[in-house]
């Protein structure tokens, strides 16, 4: 049986991903995933994989978020439109994985 952490990996190298998309494919909220997904990727980060963060940014203004925030933000700090991109994360496994 694999544990979600490793399921998230597993899409996570496949392809860049968003919060919303991944809790979809493993059929659970995006409240729950955001904890194993944090820990997922710093166990990715110390194997020496690297891990990429599109960021979120918004559809209107261009605003671009940090990319510390994965999961999608409510509204822009800017223009305070609700047209946002998700951050979309992705893994690069190293040579020797």
């Amino acid at each position: 049986m694999t544990t979600v952490r490793k399921n998230l990996l597993t899409l996570l190298c496949a392809q860049p991903r968003s919060v919303s998309s991944l809790a979809r494919d493993l059929g659970l909220r995006k409240g729950d995933v955001d904890d194993d997904l944090q820990h997922a990727l710093r166990s990715a980060r110390a194997a020496g994989h690297q891990v990429i963060v599109i960021p979120a940014r918004c559809r209107s203004c261009g605003f671009i978020f940090d990319e510390e925030k994965l999961s999608k933000p409510s509204k822009c700090p800017q223009c305070r439109g609700a047209r946002l991109y998700e951050a979309q994360i992705s893994i690069e496994r190293n040579e020797g994985s």
